[in-house]
């Protein structure tokens, strides 16, 4: 059973938006993912990357936001 969600949402500099989910049955995975996916989004480019540790009733445990300035003519 899967018991901690690792959710990631994107504003691209193009308009669009990105989003994943991954689960995993223990805290110590989830852990990993999370820090694993707010270092990829401490210097993207995009717009926001907000990275959320979610248990299986919906619960926030963690959450970080990046706000990243525009960069002309960058899109990922």
């Amino acid at each position: 059973m899967y018991n901690f969600f690792v959710v990631r949402i994107t504003n691209r500099t193009d308009g669009t938006a990105g989003k994943t989910v991954k689960e995993y049955e223990t805290e110590a995975e989830a852990l990993k993912e999370f820090f694993r996916q707010a270092g990829q989004a401490v210097d993207t480019t995009h717009l926001t990357d907000s990275v959320t540790l979610l248990t299986k009733e919906g619960f926030e445990l963690r959450h970080e936001v990046f706000i990243h300035e525009a960069s002309e003519g960058t899109s990922e």
